[in-house]
C-alpha cells in the first residue's frame, strides 16, 4: 500500500508524518457524540503489533474545541433540524400553492378545501426558493458587456467577471437547491437553455442527503456555454453545516491538503475505509495515463449497491462529452455556499488528473459564499491553475456571512482562501479584497455585525423603493432578517444577498486590488521586505 500521509493536531500547532499503514478519522456520526473530541484528528493505527501505539495527539486550541463543539451540537440537533425544516417547507408551500397568507385564511374561513403541495413536483419549491422567488436571468446589456443571443448561444461572456455571465451562475447556484422537477421547468421553459442532466450523487459523509450537481447549456448544439452547478449547504440540514465547520483534510501530492469533508461530498474518498484515499492517487495516476476511466477512490463494490452517481467521475465525464460536442463553448463552474467550495475542488481534481480538454475551455469559476477548502499549497496550486495569466476565479462574499470565514486561517486550521475576494457591504457597494474583512469572525465584531443586521432589516422594506420591483422581499425573507439581529453571520448567507450584490454590483467584477494589499500578499506567501523591493 502507497504511504498515506497522515496528520495531527496538537496544541503547538500542526505536525505531520507517514506511515506504511491505515489511519482512523473520528466523526461525531459514529459512536457517542463527545468521541469526537478525542477521535477527531487523524489518528494512526499500527498495523503490526510490535510497533508501540502512538497517543492521538489532539489540538487543544480554542478554536478546535469551539469547531468540535459546535459539529457535536449540530450533529445532536441534526434530526429536529430536518424535521423542522420539512414542516416549514411545506406550510411555505401550502401558501404559495393556494394564492398566499390572506387567500389561504379566506379558504379556510368559507369552508373550501385547500390545495395541498407534492414533494418533488414542480411546483414544490425549497426554503431558499421562497425567499427568494426570482427566476428570470438578468438581461442588461452594454457596448463593454454584451448579451448575445444570437442562434446557438443565449448568453455569452465577453470580459471576465462580467455582471451578466455572473449573474446567470449565482441564480444556477440558487436553484441547485430546488428538486430535479423545478430545476427542469426553470432552465428550459424559462431560461430556454438546454437541461444536461441532474445528478444525485453519493456522499460518504451524509449517506442520507446525496450531493446534487447539474449541468446546462445555452443551447442544445453548437453551445457557447456550459454551466456545471453544485447544490450548497441545505438551511436546515445539521450535516451540511457541520461539513462547513469540519476542519479534517487530506494531503493531495503535488496539490496539497483539501477538505476532507468536500472530497467526501464529490465521491472521492470514505473517511470510515482508509484504502479510499489510496485507490484515489492510484486511480487518478491511472486515469492520468489513459488506462482506467475511474478516479474516484471509493470500492466498485459499494458504488453498484447504490443507485447514486459518483459525482466527480460523472460530472467530469458528462463535460468531456459537451465540450467535445461543442467546439466553441466555454466552461463555467459554480456554486454557493457548499456547492462553492465543491465547485473549487472538482476545478483542483480536473487539473490534477490533467483534463486539458476540460481545463482548456474553463472560462470563470464563480463561488458564493464558499468555505475555505484547503491550506497555503493548495492555494498556490489553483492559483497557478486558474488565475495565470488571466483571472478566471471570481469569489463573492456578502458582509457578515460566516461561511467564507471557516474553516478558520490561523496556526492551528491552517485553512487559505486563493485569488481575490468580491467583497460587497451591506450596502452592496462592491470591493476587490484579497481577504473579506473580520476573516475568522472574531467575537470583537459581536455588537457592530447585530447594527449592520438591524439597517439590512430596515433597507429590506425600502429597496422595492430604490432599487425596482424585483428587489421587493418575501416575508419569509424578511422574518429571516429579524432572526439576523441575533445570528447575523448565518442569514448574510441567504442567496437573496448575493443575487442582490451582482445585480446591483458594477458591470465587471474588477480584478485591480491597491499595490500596499499586493504587498500583503506578497508577505503572506513568505517574501521579505527586501524581496519585495527587488
Amino acid at each position: 500500500m502507497d504511504s498515506v500521509t497522515l496528520a495531527a493536531w496538537s496544541s503547538c500547532g500542526l505536525q505531520e508524518y507517514r506511515r506504511m499503514d491505515t489511519f482512523v478519522i473520528g466523526h461525531p456520526s459514529q459512536g457517542k457524540p463527545w468521541d469526537y473530541v478525542r477521535r477527531s484528528s487523524f489518528v494512526e493505527t499500527p498495523h503490526v503489533s510490535s510497533t508501540p501505539a502512538l497517543k492521538p495527539r489532539i489540538d487543544v486550541s480554542w478554536q478546535a474545541k469551539l469547531s468540535m463543539f459546535i459539529t457535536t451540537l449540530l450533529h445532536y440537533l441534526a434530526r429536529i433540524s430536518k424535521v423542522t425544516g420539512k414542516f416549514v417547507e411545506y406550510i411555505l408551500n401550502v401558501f404559495y400553492i393556494n394564492g398566499g397568507f390572506i387567500k389561504v385564511c379566506n379558504k379556510i374561513l368559507a369552508g373550501e378545501f385547500l390545495v395541498m403541495p407534492v414533494e418533488g413536483s414542480e411546483n414544490y419549491w425549497s426554503i431558499v426558493g421562497m425567499l427568494d422567488p426570482r427566476l428570470e436571468l438578468m438581461t442588461e446589456s452594454s457596448d463593454d458587456q454584451k448579451l448575445q443571443k444570437s442562434e446557438g448561444s443565449s448568453f455569452f461572456e465577453v470580459v471576465p467577471g462580467s455582471k451578466v455571465v455572473a449573474d446567470v451562475c449565482i441564480m444556477a447556484s440558487k436553484l441547485a437547491y430546488e428538486n430535479p422537477a423545478v430545476v427542469n421547468k426553470v432552465v428550459t421553459q424559462i431560461w430556454k437553455m438546454s437541461l444536461v442532466n441532474v445528478f444525485e450523487c453519493i456522499n460518504k459523509n451524509q449517506e442520507n442527503n446525496p450531493t446534487q450537481v447539474f449541468l446546462f447549456m445555452d443551447a442544445p448544439q453548437d453551445a457557447g456555454a456550459i454551466v456545471v452547478t453544485f447544490r450548497g449547504t441545505m438551511p436546515f440540514n445539521a450535516y451540511d453545516w457541520s461539513t462547513d465547520f469540519d476542519f479534517s483534510w487530506y494531503h493531495l501530492p503535488g496539490v496539497g491538503r483539501i477538505h476532507v469533508g468536500f472530497m467526501e461530498a464529490l465521491s472521492l474518498v470514505d473517511r470510515h475505509d482508509m484504502e479510499s484515499f489510496t485507490r484515489l492517487k492510484k486511480h487518478s495516476y491511472q486515469n492520468v495515463q489513459g488506462k482506467e476511466r475511474v478516479t474516484s477512490g471509493l470500492p466498485e463494490a459499494k458504488n453498484e449497491d447504490r443507485k447514486l452517481s459518483l459525482a466527480y467521475d460523472s460530472t467530469k465525464d458528462k463535460l468531456k462529452e459537451l465540450v467535445k460536442a461543442n467546439k466553441s463553448a466555454k466552461v463555467y463552474i459554480t456554486g454557493h455556499s457548499l456547492g462553492g467550495a465543491l465547485a473549487t475542488v472538482f476545478t483542483a481534481m480536473l487539473f490534477y488528473n490533467k483534463e486539458d480538454s476540460v481545463t482548456e475551455r474553463i472560462a470563470g469559476v464563480y463561488t458564493f459564499g464558499q468555505p475555505r477548502v484547503g491550506d497555503m499549497d493548495f492555494a498556490d496550486y489553483m492559483d497557478e491553475k486558474l488565475n495565470d495569466p488571466v483571472n478566471r476565479y471570481f469569489r463573492i462574499v456578502y458582509s457578515n456571512d460566516i461561511v467564507p470565514r471557516i474553516p478558520f486561517d490561523d496556526i492551528f486550521f491552517q485553512f487559505k482562501h486563493f485569488g481575490l475576494c468580491f467583497y460587497f457591504d451591506h450596502n452592496y457597494a462592491a470591493k476587490t479584497l484579497l481577504e473579506e474583512p473580520n476573516k475568522n469572525f472574531s467575537i470583537k465584531y459581536f455588537i457592530a455585525t447585530r447594527i449592520t443586521a438591524a439597517w439590512d432589516l430596515i433597507l429590506s422594506f425600502r429597496r422595492s423603493y430604490l432599487h425596482g420591483s424585483q428587489f421587493k422581499e418575501t416575508m419569509a425573507s424578511r422574518v429571516l432578517r429579524v432572526a439576523g439581529l441575533f445570528f447575523p453571520g448565518i442569514v448574510d448567507h441567504n442567496p437573496v444577498n448575493y443575487v442582490n450584490s451582482i445585480r446591483l454590483g458594477p458591470r465587471v467584477l474588477h480584478t485591480e486590488v491597491h499595490m500596499q494589499k499586493l504587498l500583503e500578499l506578497l508577505r503572506m506567501h513568505g517574501y521579505t521586505k527586501m524581496d519585495i523591493s527587488q
